[in-house]
């Protein structure tokens, strides 16, 4: 073999790491609620979206204070559809955040328990 095979193969293995390395360091961003967090910081966030159809969808997007939802296609520019109570979004954001540390402490007693098995 070649000197210049295992040269792309190194590299090969080398970008691998680096995109394992990158998307382990966006898991511990999202485990640690970071990501979450970082929304509240932004003027601007997209809070959630689903998919209606192939070209349809519907966000709700918080501007400042205010949230918004959103209905946008790929044939079409997104249109507000209506605004909605800052209770409401901003309950749901508590429940969300709630859910995520209950399952990271769920997931922190069950590392606990595998640990001290013997």
């Amino acid at each position: 073999m070649t000197s210049g095979f295992w040269l792309n193969y190194v590299l090969a293995l080398l970008v691998v790491a680096l995109m394992l390395g990158g998307l382990y360091a966006v898991m511990r961003g999202f485990a640690r609620g970071r990501l979450l967090a970082a929304a509240d910081r932004r003027l601007v966030s997209v809070l959630e979206s689903t998919m209606l159809s192939q070209h349809g969808s519907l966000h709700v997007v918080k501007v400042g204070s205010r949230y918004f939802l959103l209905g946008g296609g790929s044939h079409a520019s997104p249109s507000t559809l209506a605004e909605l109570p800052a209770d409401e979004i901003e309950g749901w954001i508590a429940d969300q955040r709630s859910l995520l540390r209950a399952q990271r402490a769920s997931l922190v007693d069950a590392f606990n328990a595998l640990r001290r098995k013997p």
